[in-house]
């Protein structure tokens, strides 16, 4: 797993400043999906697969190399991110909002459709 996050930091290194974070949130999710299947594979839980990668990004922190250091914070935030963005919607309603549906698409509750 060290290897793999080396390869995106090294990855995310070599894009533009602009460019970084989008390459980051692209890459945080590539490194949950890829945890969710080493995880599920070995029967374990959500909770390892968080302590898996951030062990792997925290290796990185550690290195000697600031420009390292700085896009492995980029990934690192861009990965908390999705996290807190799970857990918010595992906590959301499971219900389907009609009438929040409707006003996003402009259909006001009164007009006949």
């Amino acid at each position: 797993m060290k290897n793999i996050i080396l390869g995106m930091i090294a990855k995310i290194s070599r894009m533009e400043a602009d460019s970084k974070q989008l390459t980051a949130q692209v890459e945080a999710q590539s490194l949950l999906l890829s945890a969710v299947f080493l995880t599920v594979g070995k029967n374990g839980g959500p909770q390892e697969i968080i302590e898996s990668v951030n062990k792997a990004i925290n290796s990185a922190l550690d290195s000697a190399d600031e420009v390292l250091k700085s896009d492995a914070k980029i990934l690192f935030e861009q990965f908390q991110a999705l996290i807190d963005m799970t857990r918010l919607i595992d906590k959301a309603d499971p219900e389907l909002d009609s009438d929040a549906l409707n006003a996003l698409n402009g259909i006001r509750p009164d007009s006949d459709i």
